[in-house]
């Protein structure tokens, strides 16, 4: 009896499932069919019926939709060539573009909706004679100097581009073969880089010539880029030369540098939509990121802002990152963040708490020192100088805490997280003169300085008649308190450890923040 109970209720649960997931389906299509309907002008039944022809419009998006139905306008059809051809809904709008393009640029006369269509078997299969032969293209058109016309820096000397009979090429070829001269004569760019670049960058093979020229000349004349770092970067070729001005004269700068300076130095921003890093600047700039940090990782640029922005939100919910961030280098860590996130789940599981900023998002190599090498030490306690004088309001260098630091024997041995804690903690009652001048007691649990400083009163008061603790400085009274807390231990600097009990008090989420943000 118990066994059918449980195969009654496995059975209800499957159809449940199956019932939501039918159910959200349904909804997908349904919304898929009004867009379509609002976009293309038809009745809910025509919709229908082409849905049912080509399943793939059923999960098509609004944006897509609009997107393609204004490429289409723009390239001269109406947009019942989507109704009279829904296949043309499953190429990109952009793709759509450059194919009009290239045949264009190859002299196709009259360019309609199976050219576009049959792009493919257009440019590679048939001969320029067998295009000239169908009227694809006329025959007065000398297609290797159509092609050449779109290049428009040529040497005066140059006479022959192609060897043999050029209507024995199809289009595919003789645009390849036109491009890789050009390359030659322009970039210097031998056989076998050629090559690789277009293995590298296969879509390379498909940008109009007329791009691939504008773009050179943006990068070689305005952005003043070196012919060797083009050749290195081979996809800076078919970057989009509108967007290209987009983001030198919209943007102007990134980091406080000019954007010029910054594509030479980081071509692969020079890719980016100049709207999605327009995005991302704004976002930088709302989180309080200043130029400095930008600047040491430009890198940033190259994600999705939605990914940034969620990457930031979540850095806050994490003690181990929110330490660090006006660090410079805060970025490097949002940008390597599953990196980041899996090094700190390593080291708590070792039980290692001193990370520093380098070991979370520096090198796979200095990590692995850092993991093999015994003890919990900082390193070299940059970023814990760095915290510090973040915390006392830059009001001291790093060298003049360090001076001070230095003296305990165990500073680089203390985590981060629980400096700072002590430090927000202490600021609320003392100034930071006060504690510049008590340096070391940051490197102490703040549950034993807080037991220390009300203990002290009584203390102070049964011990010494004659002191009033209350008539002392603030600076004097935290004196008292590093005083008190290394007296048990006969000053051997051993007061800075936790007992067991109280090891983990500063932040107990750290591991589950941890575990819903790294995945598993």
């Amino acid at each position: 009896m118990n066994l059918r109970n449980v195969r009654l209720k496995s059975l209800l649960r499957r159809r449940s499932i199956y019932a939501s997931k039918r159910y959200s389906s349904t909804n997908v299509e349904e919304t898929s069919m009004k867009h379509l309907c609002k976009h293309l002008s038809l009745s809910e039944s025509n919709v229908q019926y082409i849905c049912l022809k080509y399943p793939v419009l059923r999960n098509i998006n609004e944006a897509k939709v609009q997107d393609l139905v204004n490429t289409v306008r723009e390239l001269g059809f109406d947009k019942n060539v989507l109704i009279e051809e829904p296949s043309l809904f499953s190429i990109l709008p952009q793709t759509l573009r450059l194919r009009y393009q290239v045949l264009d640029e190859c002299g196709i006369q009259t360019i309609n909706k199976s050219h576009l269509l049959s792009y493919l078997t257009l440019v590679k299969h048939k001969t320029v004679y067998e295009l000239k032969k169908s009227n694809d293209i006329p025959f007065h058109i000398n297609v290797e100097n159509r092609l050449a016309g779109y290049m428009t820096q040529w040497p005066t000397s140059l006479t022959t581009l192609i060897l043999g009979d050029v209507n024995n090429y199809n289009l595919y070829d003789l645009r390849l073969k036109i491009l890789q001269r050009y390359l030659e004569l322009v970039l210097d760019l031998t056989n076998n880089e050629f090559d690789r670049g277009l293995q590298t960058y296969p879509t390379i093979r498909h940008r109009p010539l007329k791009f691939i020229n504008k773009t050179l000349s943006i990068l070689k004349s305005e952005i003043m880029m070196p012919i060797k770092k083009i050749k290195s970067n081979l996809y800076l070729i078919h970057v989009d030369p509108e967007n290209l001005k987009d983001i030198m004269y919209n943007l102007q700068s990134l980091g406080g540098l000019d954007i010029k300076e910054v594509i030479r130095s980081h071509p692969k921003l020079a890719t980016k939509r100049c709207s999605t890093m327009m995005e991302m600047k704004k976002l930088l700039n709302e989180y309080g990121i200043d130029n400095e940090a930008q600047r040491r990782c430009f890198d940033i640029y190259t994600l999705a802002p939605s990914t940034v922005r969620e990457r930031l939100e979540n850095a806050k919910s994490i003690p181990e990152f929110n330490t660090f961030q006006n660090h410079p280098r805060f970025l490097k860590m949002i940008h390597y963040n599953k990196t980041a996130l899996n090094r700190l789940r390593k080291s708590f599981e070792n039980n290692k708490k001193c990370l520093s900023l380098n070991i979370l998002s520096g090198s796979s190599a200095h990590y692995e020192v850092f993991e093999k090498s015994p003890g919990d030490r900082l390193g070299k306690g940059k970023d814990l100088l760095f915290c510090v004088s973040q915390s006392l309001g830059k009001n001291y260098g790093m060298n003049e805490i360090r001076r001070i630091l230095k003296r305990h024997p165990f500073w680089i041995n203390v985590p981060l997280v629980q400096v700072q804690y002590v430090c927000e903690k202490l600021s609320k009652e003392f100034s930071h003169e006060d504690i510049y001048f008590n340096c070391p007691i940051i490197l102490y649990p703040w549950d034993k300085i807080r037991d220390a400083l009300k203990s002290l009163k009584t203390a102070v008061h049964s011990n010494l008649d004659h002191l009033d603790f209350n008539r002392l400085g603030n600076r004097q009274k935290l004196s008292l308190v590093l005083y008190a807390l290394e007296k048990k231990h006969y000053f051997s600097g051993n007061g800075v450890w936790a007992e067991d009990k109280t090891r983990n008090i500063i932040c107990p989420l750290n591991k589950e923040n941890i575990k819903q943000s790294v995945p598993i």
